[in-house]
């Protein structure tokens, strides 16, 4: 009887007689086997080709009307590789026996066929089909397993009780920094404790009895990466408080420095207050550039992008950057002539440098060399991996590089970070570095510090170099001889109180009618009442309920000659920054003076008139 199956063991039976198929057919099936009859050669093939799955046994006649018995067999070698075949034959001789033999034929009955003999016959090759049917399986099985083994991201060693290594796949040899075969020399105690890899998760299975599976992945990189990105995740909460910080200073400075500015004008030279009132001045203005770091760190400054050789950035800043460091440190450049050119602002490229200089020169109070090199360099794809954020492609690298005391690994990680600083009291706001970090990162760029204690520091900055020119934006007023007046209607949305009534103040007593909304819906409002002209809405970007970009809109859709001034200390709105960067928006930064609303007010006004859509 054929062993127990999920379903009957198949059986092809190939025979010209219909009588002998018949009777075949009867026994094999009283027995528990699946008969398929074929009369001719041609439509045991037909059979092979639909079977979903290959007959176990095929019993063939050697004598068919179509072809040849061994001439089949050949093509169901072709369609079932595993098929046991029988030969079945009513005229046996030695030469018909040698044929099927050569056919990989390993049993052969001669007709007539005694039934017990039949199936005696065919149970012995239905157990030798299934042996090898088994025995392919597993096979592939084993084959599959070598690929899965041999293409595992982890490590995976095969090793016997004492720790000798049997087997090791790929990633293994790699992380042993050793070939297999000599690999298959050592034991794990011997591969993993003096490989440099700083934290290693090992876990072990048993194989087989005495044979254990050691998987070792390498988590340095994967806990490199999540310092980065706690990091990262820290420089931007901190650059969120820095924002909205350096808003509400920049309108609080606003009206200091305007104010400070009209009672400076105003005032006799002789009078005693006048000191005073450019100490207030001047405090103010440093304050500003407090704020305008704070602003660099948090990446939300308006940037006056164009395209830019970095080589005249640095040879235009050289000079100062040799007052700035002193006699006692030396300054060398080494630019590359063949520099390509960045999309960038020329003036936070130079405070990038000024501060990274400022930092070299602190790193060396007894003198050194401070050493500034450009170049074009292809960042890979390795790179990127080691530093999160860079992306490959082609950049322009400043380095900056000093012969200081260099920084321990600890200071490294918190460089970056605002207010943190190695200095002592006084001598430092600890924004000069986050400043560094913010200008860069908004432009587009990655900055790396690369030092050792008793070998210096290297600060390398990359900037994505500029597949297009770009043509020269101006986003801020020249200043003017003399204020220009104007007498046009301007529409002044701010709802900064003290800010409101400066504005009102400084644009009319430049002759401007000034129309003011604490909002942005006041000010639409004004501009559906309004019954004259409105020449220019001039509005804060940053408002509550409705932001500055959202009230220009709905101006625009009202009154589609109407020009646009925005104005903020700092601006989140993805409009506004790229229509800055376009070219299309006029914008103001906080903190500004009289005259230079004055100027950048004048300046919008007189710009072609926009086009209106035809009707």
């Amino acid at each position: 009887m054929p062993s127990l199956q999920t379903e009957p063991l198949r059986v092809l039976v190939v025979d010209d007689d219909a009588q002998m198929l018949r009777s075949i057919t009867d026994i094999l099936r009283m027995r528990g086997y699946s008969a398929l009859l074929a009369g001719t050669g041609k439509q045991a093939i037909d059979i092979a080709h639909r079977l979903k799955g290959v007959p176990a046994v095929a019993l063939v006649d050697l004598q068919l009307p179509d072809m040849d018995g061994i001439e089949l067999i050949r093509h169901l070698r072709e369609i079932a590789a595993l098929t046991e075949v029988v030969i079945l034959t009513g005229n046996a001789s030695v030469d018909s026996a040698v044929r099927a033999l050569r056919e990989n034929s390993t049993d052969y009955l001669v007709k007539p066929v005694q039934p017990d003999h039949l199936i005696g016959t065919i149970e012995r090759a239905g157990e030798r089909s299934q042996r090898r049917c088994a025995e392919a399986a597993m096979h592939e099985s084993q084959n599959r397993l070598r690929l899965i083994f041999d293409h595992a991201s982890d490590a995976l060693f095969i090793a016997d009780d004492a720790g000798r290594i049997i087997d090791a796949n790929p990633a293994a040899c790699t992380l042993g920094c050793q070939s297999l075969e000599q690999m298959r020399s050592l034991t794990m105690a011997d591969v993993l404790p003096e490989n440099g890899i700083n934290v290693l998760d090992v876990r072990s299975a048993t194989f087989a009895p005495g044979v254990f599976v050691h998987t070792v992945r390498d988590l340095t990189r994967q806990r490199k990466l999540e310092d980065q990105l706690v990091q990262a995740q820290k420089m931007e909460a901190v650059g969120q408080l820095a924002g909205g910080v350096a808003h509400d200073f920049n309108n609080l400075l606003t009206v200091i420095m305007s104010y400070s500015s009209m009672l400076l004008t105003d005032m006799e030279a002789a009078n005693p207050m006048r000191g005073d009132i450019q100490e207030i001045s001047n405090a103010a203005t440093r304050a500003a550039t407090l704020t305008r770091q704070l602003l660099a760190f948090s990446r939300k400054q308006v940037l006056q992008l164009q395209a830019v050789n970095v080589n005249e950035v640095v040879s235009h800043v050289e000079k100062l950057l040799r007052r700035l460091i002193g006699e006692d440190i030396s300054l060398s450049t080494h630019l590359d002539p063949g520099l390509a050119h960045i999309n960038g602002d020329p003036g936070q490229l130079e405070q990038v440098l000024l501060n990274l200089a400022v930092n070299a020169r602190d790193a060396m109070p007894n003198g050194g060399a401070l050493t500034i090199a450009t170049g074009n360099v292809d960042l890979s794809d390795e790179h990127g991996e080691r530093h999160m954020g860079a992306a490959p492609g082609k950049y322009v690298m400043v380095s900056v590089t000093d012969t200081g005391g260099g920084m321990t690994k600890e200071v490294q990680q918190r460089l970056f970070e605002p207010f943190y600083t190695t200095k002592g009291p006084g001598k430092g706001t600890g924004l000069g570095l986050s400043t560094v970090h913010g200008i860069v990162k908004q432009s587009g760029g990655d900055v790396y510090v690369y030092s050792e204690l008793g070998h210096g520091t290297t600060f390398k900055v990359y900037f994505p170099c500029l597949n297009a020119e770009a043509e020269l934006i101006a986003t801020t007023a020249e200043h003017a001889a003399i204020t220009p007046r104007g007498s046009e209607t301007i529409l002044l949305a701010e709802d900064d109180e003290a800010l409101r009534a400066l504005g009102e103040r400084v644009l009319s007593a430049f002759g401007y009618k000034v129309l003011v909304a604490r909002t942005g819906a006041e000010a639409l409002r004004i501009v559906a009442e309004h019954q004259g002209h409105i020449d220019l809405v001039a509005t804060d970007v940053v408002m509550p309920e409705m932001n500055g970009s959202q009230l220009v809109a709905k101006v625009l859709k009202a009154r589609p000659g109407i020009r646009v001034l925005f104005m903020s200390g700092y601006t989140d709105d993805e409009v506004v920054r790229r229509g800055v960067i376009d070219g299309q928006t006029a914008f103001l930064q906080k903190p500004f003076t009289p005259d230079l609303i004055a100027n950048k007010v004048r300046q919008v006004l007189d710009l072609p008139a926009p086009a209106t859509p035809s009707s």
